[in-house]
């Protein structure tokens, strides 16, 4: 793909201006990793993930500018300007603009030729406008530095990610180094989820929610603050991509339900109120999302079908996405048919592209990223021979809402966006959740395998290796101990299973 001349040019100064300002978000996050490191581990991470998070937002407005030439971003932060201008001279109105209906008329009567116009589709966008008005005020602190307005976002979006990073290793803190890998250091999410882009904003609000969730049921920890945390964030989802919050509201439920059947210690309980709890959950589910219908708009349950069936076609005619697709043959406009298509849908959105269907530098980069997935699914594959994975999945409920939010996004996106490009940039929330799911089952097999060597009794349901395991090895320490017991006073026996 040849380059073309793009509408910005990135000055000299502004490659000063983000040197000056890495060093000084540098001494401010390392003083907070000094004082937070003693009593927690993973903040060895912080800087680490931090200074990866502005290196993507800035390879990514460069990669804009001087390779691609332009696109949606070059399109946010041109429609920033102008708001960012009225913001220097006039709060009041700048605040007037906030609010308003971004209507052609507004458009006309809030803005003038002295601060410019915002891009006409970006403007018209209530999604894309969003994103414009969330960044104006960064535009207008940058100095309207593309550069530099990208290294702050790219900051802020690595709060929501650190946020989940700590909560996962608040579970399973022998595996913080993997769960860097999974949260911080996968290449496509460093890309796609830290420039002025719709998804960085999406993609640290999703993480960000789960950290909230967490803290709120399971921690109750800060619990009026996680509120606000987890308000702001749905908000920032409906408003740019509320297909993620679609996928991500049952899949919270689900999580929110198993884990409190999974507490009633009577099996014949249990087994009378899950299926209540199942039907809870898919009612709850279905009823929450169709009231949410005007907020959903074209993704609200009774659009979402001519939403996938057009998005399809579009992509596939729309040269600006260039020519990298896959077929996954015509769509019955049914929702029988389009289910027709989840296994490849599946497949496609969770490792595709391929090496195969590598055409670029980008692809290719996705396409081993991908590699690593497929590798990381066989290992967990053959650690958990299949059937103990679905036990596995079956009594953890974290892991429950992992692999319910990747298989349903992944099938979402697989038969709504046939071209890799867009695919790459779409698939980055199932990131995190994926990896950290197949490696907490590697982990979990492990130790069960190693219990069972030592005659032990493994229960996965309850199987962490943070706080809330502290009960659950103490209890498999005096199962080991009653073994020895027994095993010294009848001979030798078989380990208990």
């Amino acid at each position: 793909m040849a380059a073309t001349t793009s509408p910005i040019d990135i000055a000299l100064w502004e490659y000063m201006a983000v040197a000056l300002y890495t060093f000084v978000v540098a001494i401010v996050y390392s003083r907070h990793k000094r004082v937070r490191i003693r009593s927690n581990p993973e903040y060895k991470y912080y800087l680490w993930g931090l200074y990866v998070k502005i290196i993507g937002a800035v390879g990514f407005s460069m990669i804009y500018v001087y390779y691609y030439g332009n696109g949606d971003t070059v399109s946010f932060f041109l429609s920033s300007i102008p708001l960012a201008k009225i913001l220097a001279i006039d709060p009041l109105r700048f605040f007037e603009a906030l609010v308003v209906d971004n209507s052609w008329e507004n458009r006309y009567k809030i803005f003038d030729p002295s601060v410019g116009y915002p891009i006409g589709y970006v403007y018209i966008d209530d999604r894309t406008y969003f994103l414009v008005k969330l960044i104006s005020p960064l535009t207008f602190i940058s100095f309207h530095s593309f550069l530099l307005t990208g290294a702050i976002i790219g900051t802020l979006a690595f709060e929501g990610v650190w946020r989940l990073f700590r909560t996962l290793v608040r579970y399973y803190p022998s595996l913080t180094s993997k769960f860097a890998v999974a949260v911080l250091f996968m290449p496509s999410a460093v890309f796609w989820g830290s420039g002025i882009i719709k998804d960085t904003f999406t993609f640290s609000a999703m993480c960000w929610s789960i950290h909230a969730l967490d803290n709120i049921f399971f921690r109750r920890w800060k619990v009026v603050y996680s509120w606000f945390q987890l308000i702001g964030c749905t908000l920032v989802l409906l408003a740019m991509k509320p297909y993620i919050f679609m996928v991500l509201l049952p899949s919270a439920l689900l999580w929110l339900m198993y884990h409190r059947i999974s507490q009633i210690r009577s099996g014949l309980v249990r087994l009378l109120v899950l299926p209540a709890g199942i039907v809870l959950f898919t009612f709850g589910s279905y009823f929450i999302l169709v009231a949410m219908g005007d907020r959903l708009s074209k993704f609200s349950l009774n659009q979402a079908l001519d939403t996938i069936i057009t998005g399809q076609e579009d992509m596939k005619r729309n040269q600006r996405y260039g020519d990298n697709y896959f077929d996954l043959g015509p769509l019955d406009r049914s929702w029988v048919g389009v289910a027709s298509k989840a296994p490849q849908a599946v497949i496609a959105g969770l490792y595709r592209p391929t090496l195969f269907d590598s055409r670029n530098v980008v692809m290719l980069i996705a396409a081993l990223e991908n590699l690593f997935l497929v590798a990381l699914t066989v290992m967990a594959l053959w650690k958990a021979r299949i059937w103990h994975l679905v036990t596995l999945i079956r009594v953890n409920p974290m892991l429950q809402m992992f692999f319910f939010f990747v298989l349903v996004y992944a099938f979402i996106i697989g038969v709504s966006t046939p071209n890799f490009g867009a695919l790459v940039r779409f698939k980055i929330p199932i990131l995190p959740l994926l990896v950290s799911g197949l490696f907490i089952v590697v982990h979990i097999m492990n130790a069960r395998n190693a219990e069972i060597r030592t005659g032990g009794r493994f229960n996965m349901g309850w199987y962490t290796d943070g706080e809330e395991g502290a009960q659950a090895r103490r209890s498999t320490a005096i199962l080991r101990a009653r073994g020895r017991v027994v095993r010294n006073a009848h001979g030798p026996g078989k380990a208990q299973r």
